[in-house]
C-alpha cells in the first residue's frame, strides 16, 4: 500500500459470550444425529433436489502485544485499540445454505446465502485513550457505522448464487450458458496474490475481510458472485470456447477501519471520517466514485492438442476496477471530503498453461493490462469527483505473470501423506499513460526522498505463496488429523497495482486439523502478519511498506469448528 498523504502532530466471559457458547454446545448436539446433505426425494429420476446447509463457529483470541508505534499513528490506532492482549476478536456463527435443482443433469438452478452474528463486537469503536487521538475518531462519537454493524457484529446476511443454467448441443457442439447471480474464474492463479496479479482479476469482487483473516486461503473460496451471462461450447474435442457478460458491479469487500483486521482507520466503507491536521480538521467520507453497473465481458478459448499434453488458454476481459483509489477530492477548513474511486475501460489480454509433470501440476499464466489503475499517493488532493467510470489518478499499462505447482507426497516415517503448493508473482509497469502527479512510484514527484521501504512502486515485483499440508490416517478410530502450514511474502520490490503487494509484506498461519469421522471439522490456528515500517519521530508509524504492516502486531489464536448438513 503507498504511503498516507497524512501525518498527525485472554478468554472473553460475559452473557454474550455465554449465551454464543450455549448455542454451540446445542448445535453439535443436534448436528451429531444430522450431519449429511438434503437430498428431497422427487419419485422423478430426471429430477434431483439437494439442500446443504454448512455451520461454521469461529473463536479467536489476540495473543500478541500491542505495537505503541501502530497505536501512536492517528491512521492505525483505532484497527491495534479495538482489542486488547488476551481478549475475544472473533466469537463468530455462519451459515451458509446452497439449494440446488437439476433436471436430467443439464437444465436447473441454484439459490445460496450466508448469515452471521458476532459476539466479540459491540457498538463503539476505540481508539487511543489518550489526546489527541481520543479526540479525533474515525467514527463519529465512536460508534460504528450502520455499515460496520452488519458485516462484524450482525447478524445479518445476504445472497450469494441465484442462477439458472441449461445445456443443448447445437449440431454436434455442446453448449452451457448460466444466467444470473454467479462466479466464473479463468486462469491459473491458486492464492490471494496469484489473483491479485493474475488473468482473473476484478473477474469477481473478492472478500478480502475473510482473506485477511485466513492466511493461505485459495482465491476462489473468496468469490463474490455477479449477476450476468456467461456460456461454454466445446467446439472440438481439443477448443473449447466461453464469453461472460456483465449485469452488475460490486467492489471488493475490505477489512473496515476501526476493526481488528482493519489496518487503515478511514477506509473503507465503514469509517466516516479521517482527522487531517488542526488547521483542516476531518475530511469526511464521500460517496464512492462507481463505474456503471452492466457492461464488462470477456472471452477465453482453452485448447488442448494431444501433442502438448496440458491446457493452454487465451484471454481478453474489459472489466471494470473493484479496487478503489483513494483521493482528497475537497479540501478545506472543516468542509474536506475523501472519495474512494473506481475506474473502468481496462483491458486484458493473457494466455496460460496448465500441466502435468512427474505428477505435479504446475500453472502458469502472463497477462497485460491496458489503462489499468496504477498506486497512488493515498489522500492524495485530486479536486473534484471525476466523470462516471474515470478517475484522475494515475493509469497506464502493466504486465503480470505467474508459475505454480500442486503436488502429493505419499507415505513417509513422518506422516501418512502431504499436499503442498507453491505459486511465485511477478508484476511489472510498463507505460504511465495519466495521473502521474499520483502515481506513487520511484521516479515520480510522490516518492521524492523516498524508496521502496516507505511503498513507493518500483519497476519489478516479485511475490510468493505456499502451503504444506501433512496428514495422519485413523490415528484414534473415525479422526483424522492435519497441520496445515502456509506463508505468503513479498519477496522483492512494489507492485504497480492496488494490494498487488509490497516487499517483506506477508502473513503466515501455522495450524492443527481434526476430521471426525468426515463430517465434523475442527481447527486450530495461529495466524499474523508481516511487514516493514518506519518512524522518524520515534513514537508512531509515519511510513510504511504494504497494507498489512500494520497488522503485524494483530498475532491471533483461532479455533473454528465446521459441518455440512
Amino acid at each position: 500500500m503507498p504511503q498516507l498523504n497524512t501525518q498527525t502532530d485472554f478468554f472473553a466471559s460475559g452473557p454474550s459470550f455465554r449465551l454464543a457458547a450455549t448455542a454451540f454446545a446445542a448445535l453439535l448436539v443436534t448436528l451429531s444425529s444430522n450431519a449429511r446433505a438434503f437430498e428431497i426425494d422427487t419419485g422423478n429420476p430426471d429430477v434431483a433436489i439437494r439442500w446443504d446447509n454448512t455451520v461454521r463457529y469461529n473463536y479467536a483470541n489476540r495473543v500478541e502485544s500491542r505495537d505503541p508505534k501502530i497505536g501512536n499513528s492517528a491512521v492505525s490506532d483505532e484497527g491495534t485499540y479495538s482489542f486488547d492482549r488476551g481478549q475475544t476478536v472473533a466469537n463468530r456463527l455462519d451459515l451458509l445454505s446452497e439449494f440446488d435443482v437439476t433436471y436430467q443433469k443439464r437444465f436447473g438452478a441454484r439459490v445460496s446465502a450466508a448469515g452471521w452474528a458476532d459476539a466479540a463486537y459491540g457498538s463503539t469503536s476505540h481508539s487511543n485513550p489518550l489526546p489527541p487521538l481520543s479526540q479525533i475518531p474515525s467514527y463519529v462519537n465512536h460508534q460504528y457505522s450502520d455499515y460496520t454493524k452488519r458485516y462484524y457484529r450482525g447478524p445479518s446476511g445476504e445472497w450469494l448464487d441465484a442462477f439458472v443454467f441449461g445445456g443443448a448441443d447445437i449440431g454436434s457442439v455442446p453448449v452451457n450458458a448460466k444466467l444470473g447471480r454467479h462466479s466464473l474464474y479463468w486462469g491459473e492463479s491458486l492464492f490471494l496474490g496469484g489473483n491479485l496479479n493474475g488473468i482473473a482479476y476484478a473477474q469477481n469482487p473478492l472478500d478480502l475481510q475473510k482473506g485477511f483473516a485466513t492466511p493461505g486461503v485459495e482465491a476462489k473460496e473468496l468469490f463474490r458472485p455477479l449477476n450476468q451471462l456467461s456460456g461454454q461450447a466445446q467446439v472440438t474435442q481439443d477448443l473449447s470456447i466461453a464469453g461472460q457478460y456483465m449485469l452488475e458491479w460490486d467492489s471488493f469487500r475490505y477489512p473496515e477501519g476501526g476493526t481488528y483486521l482493519g489496518p487503515v482507520d478511514f477506509a473503507f466503507n465503514g469509517p466516516d471520517r479521517q482527522f487531517l491536521s488542526s488547521q483542516l480538521g476531518f475530511a469526511q467520507r464521500g460517496n464512492p466514485s462507481e463505474p456503471k453497473q452492466h457492461g464488462e465481458g470477456g472471452l477465453a478459448a482453452r485448447w488442448s492438442p494431444e501433442w502438448l499434453d496440458g491446457t493452454m488458454g487465451f484471454y481478453w476481459r474489459n472489466y471494470a476496477d473493484k479496487l478503489p483509489q483513494t483521493f482528497l477530492t475537497q479540501v478545506g477548513r472543516n468542509i474536506s471530503r475523501y472519495n474512494l474511486i473506481y475506474a473502468d475501460n481496462i483491458d486484458m489480454y493473457g494466455v496460460s498453461l496448465a500441466k502435468n509433470i512427474a505428477g505435479i501440476s504446475f500453472g502458469s499464466e502472463l497477462s497485460y493490462r491496458h489503462n489499468t489503475p496504477l498506486n497512488s499517493t493515498v489522500l492524495g488532493i485530486a479536486p473534484g469527483l471525476p466523470t462516471e467510470g474515470n478517475t484522475k489518478g494515475p493509469r497506464g499499462d502493466t504486465y503480470h505473470g505467474l508459475v505454480n505447482a500442486v503436488g502429493v507426497i505419499p507415505k513417509t516415517p513422518l506422516f501418512d501423506t502431504a499436499t503442498w503448493a507453491v505459486e511465485l508473482t511477478w508484476a511489472q509497469w510498463a507505460k504511465v499513460r495519466s495521473g502521474a502527479n499520483l502515481f506513487y512510484a520511484e521516479g515520480f514527484a510522490p516518492c521524492v526522498g523516498k524508496d521502496k521501504w516507505d511503498g513507493c512502486t518500483t519497476k519489478n515485483f516479485f511475490g510468493t505463496g505456499m502451503s504444506f499440508t501433512p496428514t495422519w490416517f485413523q490415528v484414534w478410530p473415525g479422526i483424522d488429523l492435519s497441520a496445515p502450514i502456509t506463508y505468503a511474502v513479498g519477496l522483492s520490490g512494489n507492485a504497480p497495482t492496488v494490494f498487488g503487494g509490497n516487499q517483506g509484506n506477508g502473513n503466515y498461519s501455522v495450524g492443527l486439523g481434526v476430521d471426525v469421522r468426515q463430517k465434523y471439522r475442527f481447527d486450530l490456528k495461529y495466524i499474523d502478519y508481516l511487514g516493514h515500517y518506519r518512524s522518524t519521530n520515534g513514537t508512531a508509524v509515519t511510513s510504511q511498506n504494504g497494507f498489512t504492516t500494520l497488522l503485524k502486531d494483530r498475532g491471533f489464536v483461532s479455533l473454528t469448528f465446521k459441518t455440512t448438513f
